[in-house]
């Protein structure tokens, strides 16, 4: 049966060979970096900045896509932490990326964030107006008019959404009734965390009722997605999946979307899901810490054995 290393349970060597065994990181934000509504979890931030001072490479994998990747940047720079927008991969960077991959360039219906569509219009697509899917008058033939087919959308992109409602609901089946029509999703989760034990629902349920009543199935761009892993893969000069790591709190989203590009897979205990999850769902990750900036003294620990090392060689030498 597999088992999960417990890393603050683990030797001097095991921490070495751990910190020894991955030379990318990749991790997820809500529920392991921060908590949308209390902010940065303290001591987070600390392992990153000396993980990169190892020479280790990181990345930020979100389903987030509610904060543009710029605000990300000024959000964990101000915290002390150097990172640059390329850095930051979310869900609408995923969905322009294979966008422009196939060449689109008809009118997509998009029903996600203010952010999220700015990425799609600052990459040069036609995207609907917000007003044009926004039912403000309550009145059957207002409601009618925002709901009826329009001919030249060519694809339904959708997200979460702060404003994800029954007209924009309708408008997304009435277009995806036509078989030529392109459909994307972005995040799907079913929960949010927004703080520590503290969940709302998702907009996963909400494109599962698009899905139903349509009769389309989305192709998929957040954790865990195909398309997501061809982007990374693509994008970050990936040589070897196994020299990756992917530090995550979810089991059926980060977890399982580290198995499926060949990571390994560190368990944080901060967010959404719990390690005794993992043993209900027969989801084993090879690593756990209780939190991410426990990870913090192991790492000035290895550092101090290597000085002590180079010091006492040093000395021998002299």
């Amino acid at each position: 049966m597999p088992t999960t290393m417990n890393l603050l349970n683990a030797s001097i060597q095991q921490t070495r060979k751990f910190l020894d065994s991955f030379d990318i990181i990749l991790s997820d934000c809500d529920g392991v970096i921060w908590y949308p509504h209390t902010g940065i979890i303290p001591g987070t931030l600390d392992v990153f900045g000396k993980l990169q001072n190892l020479g280790k490479r990181l990345y930020l994998v979100t389903n987030n896509s509610t904060i543009s990747a710029e605000h990300y940047c000024k959000r964990v720079t101000t915290n002390g932490l150097n990172i640059k927008p390329m850095q930051i991969i979310n869900t609408a960077k995923v969905i322009s990326w294979y966008l422009k991959k196939i060449k689109f360039s008809d009118v997509a219906l998009v029903i996600a964030s203010s952010a999220f569509r700015q990425v799609l219009i600052n990459d040069g697509f036609k995207i609907i107006p917000e007003e044009r899917i926004t039912i403000k008058k309550e009145d059957p033939q207002t409601a009618v008019r925002h709901i009826e087919d329009d001919p030249a959308i060519r694809a339904v992109i959708v997200d979460f959404s702060f404003h994800f409602d029954w007209g924009k609901m309708a408008l997304s089946i009435n277009c995806l009734k036509r078989k030529e029509v392109s459909y994307f999703c972005g995040c799907r989760d079913d929960w949010i965390m927004y703080k520590y034990e503290k969940k709302v629902i998702g907009s996963g349920p909400l494109i599962d009722v698009i899905n139903r009543k349509s009769g389309r199935t989305p192709n998929e761009f957040a954790k865990p997605s195909e398309n997501l892993k061809n982007y990374i893969l693509d994008t970050c000069n990936v040589k070897d999946p196994s020299r990756c790591i992917f530090i995550g709190d979810k089991m059926n989203t980060d977890m399982q979307f580290a198995a499926m590009c060949g990571f390994k897979k560190l368990f944080v205990g901060t967010g959404a899901d719990t390690i005794n999850d993992a043993k209900l769902e027969n989801e084993y990750p090879d690593f756990y810490i209780p939190s991410l900036a426990m990870l913090q003294p192991l790492i000035d620990l290895q550092k101090q054995k290597q000085i002590c090392k180079t010091e006492g060689g040093l000395s021998l030498r002299n």
